[in-house]
């Protein structure tokens, strides 16, 4: 049985959270894709914080 399929059996317990895929779960331990998230977050942040001043 599979994981997504193991958390919708537990009658006593209906679970509604949804699990990653593998694609998901590979980006989020990624570190180089880790890193360029950062780099794009933080460009985006220094963009705003540049137009209020």
């Amino acid at each position: 049985m599979k994981q997504e399929e193991a958390n919708f059996a537990k009658s006593d317990q209906f679970n509604l959270t949804m699990i990653p895929g593998k694609f998901a779960r590979a980006m989020r331990t990624c570190k180089i894709w880790q890193l360029f998230r950062f780099m794009v977050i933080n460009i985006k942040m220094l963009i705003v914080v540049s137009k209020s001043h």
